[in-house]
């Protein structure tokens, strides 16, 4: 059946218009990444020039400045304070938002549920019992050699065998991702008992250390740590990203995935172990850290969409801000004592999760 002059008119105009609103949309995406990157380097240099001592931002210039042309007004203090504490904590905050953040994107994604964050799978559970063995039994596993890594190796190791025996009651069961849910809680509380158990049975002396360690910190991640994950974010976000129209397909459900040609298990798979390994990476450096994996993937998409080439680099954006914001409320609120980051992300996030969860229940 031929088109009328007028009807071939309206289906370019059409055309014409769906490409105008899809042009303008992604402008808008575009411009909200490059505010948040720019919102982001503002943040990082307030945050540096904050804390109990006394190093405002034309002192910092100034260190900055010292390592091009030798300043003599510049004391060896002020080199350490920002040099070996604020910046590595800042770049610390910014690498491990990120990691959340991304996490948290790819399971809400993958499971099709608002209400999933990083930590739904017990990774930081295991990771927390590893810690545990470590801090509270360290003495017991110097053969090992580990030295000042002994903890991290011990919180990664134990976060991703958590990973891979969720995987395996899932696969035994039904391979569904309900099921995979539900074998990541159930073996995230068999792993927060093995905590207790080790609390109880534990010296004294050794327990502060480790509720330290469980309430999360920033603090004191070592530059090998900080290159660790800067390696497993570079690659994990490239992954992401050469996959982002198959992960954009498999939010409409399996079946649909499956019917327009993308090997759903496979990228299912591989999402999954992208976000247990952001994860450990994560939490084996700074202890558990909660709520930035469920609020930073959500501001994004309110802000940018669910298009996974866009909402990658806008929820690592996303996390780094709310986590180096998080940090520097910690460490000044009321200084010169510091407050947790675990902490600061609870408060603020326990809100949101329960509007998330009224939000769900009135849909």
């Amino acid at each position: 059946m031929k088109m009328t002059k007028n009807e071939k008119k309206n289906m370019e105009q059409n055309i014409d218009q769906a490409k105008l609103n899809y042009m303008n949309k992604r402008s808008r995406k575009i411009l909200f990444i490059v505010f948040l990157s720019i919102a982001l380097v503002m943040t990082a240099v307030i945050s540096i020039t904050m804390g109990a001592s006394s190093v405002d931002f034309q002192t910092v210039l100034q260190v900055i400045g010292d390592v091009f042309v030798r300043n003599d007004a510049i004391t060896d203090i002020q080199r350490d304070i920002v040099f070996k504490i604020r910046l590595p904590r800042i770049i610390t905050a910014i690498l491990v938002g990120m990691a959340l953040s991304n996490a948290g994107l790819l399971m809400q994604g993958i499971f099709q549920n608002p209400l999933v964050s990083p930590y739904t799978l017990g990774v930081s559970n295991g990771a927390a019992f590893g810690a545990s063995l470590a801090i509270i039994f360290g003495a017991s596993f110097s053969f090992l050699n580990f030295g000042e890594f002994l903890i991290p190796v011990f919180a990664f190791g134990f976060g991703v065998l958590t990973m891979f025996l969720v995987y395996g009651v899932a696969k035994v069961a039904s391979d569904s991702s309900s099921t995979l849910i539900l074998a990541g809680v159930a073996i995230g509380y068999l792993f927060s008992a093995l905590v207790s158990l080790v609390k109880y049975l534990s010296d004294v002396k050794d327990l502060p250390e480790l509720v330290f360690w469980m309430m999360g910190s920033l603090s004191g991640v070592p530059t090998v740590g900080i290159i660790i994950m800067l390696i497993a974010i570079t690659i994990t976000m490239i992954l992401m990203m050469w996959f982002a129209w198959d992960l954009n397909i498999m939010s409409a459900g399996e079946e649909t995935a499956v019917s327009l040609g993308v090997n759903y298990k496979k990228v299912k798979m591989m999402s999954f172990g992208i976000s247990t390994l952001l994860t450990a990476v994560a939490v084996s450096f700074t202890g558990v850290i909660g709520f930035i994996g469920l609020v930073a993937p959500h501001v994004t998409k309110m802000l940018i969409g669910n298009d996974f080439r866009y909402s990658v680099p806008g929820a690592a954006l996303v996390g780094a801000l709310l986590l180096l914001i998080a940090d520097t409320i910690g460490r000044n609120i009321i200084a010169p004592t510091q407050l947790p980051v675990g902490i600061v992300t609870s408060i603020i996030g326990v809100p949101f999760f329960l509007y998330l969860i009224v939000r769900k229940r009135g849909k």
